[in-house]
């Protein structure tokens, strides 16, 4: 009887043994089948880029990455020439969502269009207030000849014409217009990189200009307001808003007129 419960025991003792080394099996078995995670090769910003920025080649590289957001460029040819949105941390993975890309060059540009650069030297445009897709107007101040006020209608009294015509010198005078209405902003260029430029966190400033599309005779007239005026200054306007404003020019004469100046009497 002692025997057949040893033998019951030793049973026991094996059967135990092998399923402990079963349960290892099964246990590592599971370990070995776990996925290997998988990563991919996305685009981040090599250097911080800024919002407005062009996005140069040289300012991405390519970085495995284990976990990423939705939307994000795995070539860099993806964001080449794009314009960030917002401002991009060195290492951050770039987002299409994060960048505004022109389409190919000239599929912008309709047949009866052209492409004309304006560079960006009034505050909206070179503070990069101004982006890809929004319309602008154009405004410019010249110097013209006056022979008479601009508007002797708006004189009301003999008294008024005899002053305006005597305390007024009316040879010269700087006259605000808006000339060029609704203009496309279609691309913001920047200059190539100076050689040997290494530091991304000092870079060296450039200069930009918006690429508008135009018609062909505004294209004509923004080249002479270059030429002969020099600067010009672009305000915004809403992309859903095509109207033509119909808005005076303004020169001394108008200010005076409109906002009621008297000009000082001499001291006798």
């Amino acid at each position: 009887m002692k025997r057949r419960n040893w033998l019951w025991f030793v049973a026991s003792a094996l059967l135990a043994v092998l399923a402990g080394v079963l349960a290892m099996v099964v246990i590592r078995g599971q370990q070995d089948e776990q996925p290997i995670e998988e990563k991919q090769q996305v685009v981040v910003a090599r250097n911080p880029i800024a919002i407005n920025d062009v996005i140069r080649i040289d300012n991405v590289t390519l970085a495995e990455r284990a976990e990423f957001p939705s939307g994000v460029a795995v070539a860099p040819a993806d964001v080449e020439g794009c314009v960030a949105l917002r401002n991009i941390a060195q290492g951050e993975a770039i987002l299409m969502q994060d960048v505004y890309c022109a389409s190919e060059p000239g599929e912008d540009i309709l047949e009866d269009k052209v492409a004309i650069a304006l560079p960006a030297e009034d505050i909206l445009s070179k503070w990069g207030a101004v982006l890809p897709g929004e319309h602008v107007d154009v405004l410019v101040t010249m110097d013209v000849i006056l022979e008479t006020p601009m508007y002797p209608q708006d004189l009301r009294t003999v008294e008024d014409l005899e002053l305006y015509a005597i305390e007024r010198d009316q040879s010269m005078d700087n006259v605000s217009v808006l000339t060029l209405q609704n203009l496309e902003v279609i691309q913001i260029i920047e200059e190539p990189a100076p050689e040997g430029e290494q530091d991304p966190e000092n870079p060296v400033p450039r200069n930009r200009a918006l690429v508008l599309k135009a018609d062909p005779q505004d294209a004509v007239v923004l080249k002479y307001l270059l030429d002969a005026v020099g600067t010009v200054t672009v305000v915004k306007r809403s992309v859903e808003n095509e109207a033509l404003f119909n808005v005076q020019p303004v020169n001394i004469n108008y200010l005076m007129l409109r906002y009621g100046v008297v000009l000082p009497q001499p001291l006798e």
